[in-house]
């Protein structure tokens, strides 16, 4: 857990740190998210026939949230579209780490170890009481990838107007396999 606390404060160290994003309504961070974000999508798991394997890091892209009549929208990334991104105010998603097992095997074939965050972890270093959450996003969708449709959902933790962390998760219809990947968006 040290380690993995440690990851977490290099996600929210910049330069100029701005404040943190604990207890913040929609509102008030809807217009300082708007516009370019550098994504990295990290370790993932791969899951199908019963079976989880691991998946090493994913490509880097870039993506930018726009502002519409109804809030806010991203374009680019992984997905090609645009795509709704709407505030979770009633409910809260949990980020757990993969079995040990599967880590252990990540490392093993991709020489990679995976850093993953857990909910509890960013709320730490974030500075947030235990009454404030950090505000939550989602984008969901559907595209088509050469493999066939990809039904998709994106969840992240607003943890300030330069960083936010969750798990993109993307479901393929041909195969019935669901990947899921830790994703960093910063600027």
């Amino acid at each position: 857990m040290i380690r993995n606390i440690l990851i977490a404060i290099s996600l929210v160290v910049h330069v100029s740190t701005p404040a943190t994003a604990c207890g913040a309504s929609s509102e008030e961070l809807e217009l300082s998210l708007i516009g370019d974000w550098q994504v990295s999508n990290g370790f993932g798991t791969l899951s199908f026939d019963g079976r989880t394997m691991p998946l090493p890091s994913g490509n880097s892209t870039s993506a930018t949230i726009v502002p519409t009549e109804s809030g806010l929208a991203v374009t680019g990334g992984a997905a090609p579209g645009t795509y709704e991104m709407k505030f979770i105010e009633d409910a809260r998603f949990v980020l757990d780490a993969p079995s040990q097992t599967i880590l252990d095997q990540g490392e093993d074939w991709f020489g990679e170890h995976p850093e993953i965050i857990t909910d509890e972890e960013l709320a730490i270093v974030a500075g947030c009481t235990d009454a404030q959450m950090l505000p939550q996003l989602q984008v969901s969708g559907t595209f088509q990838d050469p493999e066939g449709q990809v039904n998709f959902d994106v969840y992240l933790f607003v943890l300030d107007q330069a960083t936010m962390y969750g798990i993109m998760s993307g479901h393929l219809l041909s195969m019935d396999g669901t990947a899921k990947r830790v994703t960093r968006w910063t600027r």
